[in-house]
C-alpha cells in the first residue's frame, strides 16, 4: 500500500497489482507463488515447522503476522536505497509492512479515484478452479470500484470466465514469450479491450495494427526509460513500469 500511496502522488496514471486467494478464501495482493523472497517468513518463529511456503496455504490471519516490507531495504532490487532516493521516513515506513486484501486496494482506488489493473495470478495447484473469478468481481461490485477496473491475467480461462459472465468488466490479455496466432482474432473471442505483452516482443507496426481493431497496447515491465517513452510515442496506451516517477518527468519535457 505504501507503493500505491508513492505511485498516486507521483502522478502515475493507474497501478497495478496481482491478486490470489488462500487458504480461507480471502482474496490477498501479492505477486509471488510463494512467501519467502518478499516476507520473513523463514525466520520468523510461528511458521518454523510448516513445510509449504506456498501464500495460498496460509490464512489471512496468519499472513497479517509477516513484515512484507523489510526485504525491500535489505536487497535494495532497484538501487533506489543506494542511490540515495528513499527518504529515511519511506524506509522506516517499509519496515513492518503487511500484507495487503484486494478490499484494502480497490477501496484505496476508490478513495483517490485512481483506476487499478487487477492480475489475477493463476492459482498455484489450483488453476482450474474458476472460482476465483466470481470472487474478485464480488469485491468489485462490493465497493462499486467497476469503473475503476481493468482485470488481465496470464490465465486465459481466467478471462473467459469473466467474459462468460462479466461482460460488462474489461478485460487484458497478458502475454510472454510468444503471441496468439490470429492475434487480433484470439483477443476478440475474450472481447478485450486490451492486450499487456512482454515489451520485448512489440514494434510500432503490431501496436498500429492492434490500435486499428480498438485494442490498446500496454506492455510491461518497461524500466528503461529511453525504450519506455519510445513505445509511448508509438502509440502505446500505457507504460507498465518500475519507476512511474522517472517515466512522468520524462513524459513531461
Amino acid at each position: 500500500m505504501l507503493a500505491a500511496q508513492r505511485g498516486l502522488e507521483f502522478g502515475a496514471d493507474y497501478w497495478e497489482l496481482d491478486v490470489h486467494k488462500v487458504a480461507d478464501g480471502t482474496l490477498v495482493v501479492f505477486h509471488d507463488d510463494v512467501l519467502d523472497r518478499t516476507t520473513d517468513i523463514s525466520t520468523h518463529p510461528d511458521f518454523s515447522d510448516r513445510r509449504s511456503r506456498r501464500i495460498r496455504d496460509y490464512t489471512w490471519d496468519e499472513l497479517q503476522k509477516l513484515d512484507a516490507g523489510s526485504w525491500f531495504i535489505t536487497s535494495d532490487p532497484f538501487g533506489t536505497i543506494a542511490a540515495g532516493e528513499m527518504s529515511a521516513n519511506d524506509l522506516d515506513l517499509m519496515r513492518g509492512q503487511r500484507i495487503p486484501s484486494l478490499k484494502e486496494a480497490l477501496a484505496f482506488s476508490r478513495k483517490h479515484n485512481l483506476p487499478v489493473n487487477v492480475e489475477i495470478k493463476n492459482q498455484a495447484g489450483a488453476a482450474d478452479d474458476l472460482s476465483i473469478v466470481g470472487d474478485v468481481v464480488d469485491i468489485v461490485h462490493e465497493l462499486n470500484v467497476q469503473d475503476l477496473v481493468l482485470i488481465s491475467s496470464f490465465n486465459h480461462d481466467y478471462l473467459a470466465e469473466m467474459k462468460a459472465r462479466y461482460p460488462e468488466i474489461p478485460l487484458a490479455v497478458l502475454v510472454e514469450n510468444k503471441h496468439p496466432e490470429d492475434i487480433v482474432a484470439y483477443l476478440q473471442r475474450f472481447g478485450c479491450t486490451c492486450y499487456h505483452p512482454d515489451y520485448q516482443m512489440i514494434d510500432v507496426a503490431l501496436v498500429s495494427r492492434l490500435m486499428e481493431h480498438g485494442i490498446r497496447v500496454a506492455p510491461y515491465t518497461v524500466n528503461d526509460m529511453d525504450r519506455a517513452v519510445s513505445l509511448a510515442s508509438g502509440g502505446c496506451f500505457g507504460i507498465i513500469t518500475d519507476y512511474p516517477l522517472s517515466l512522468r518527468q520524462r513524459l513531461s519535457r
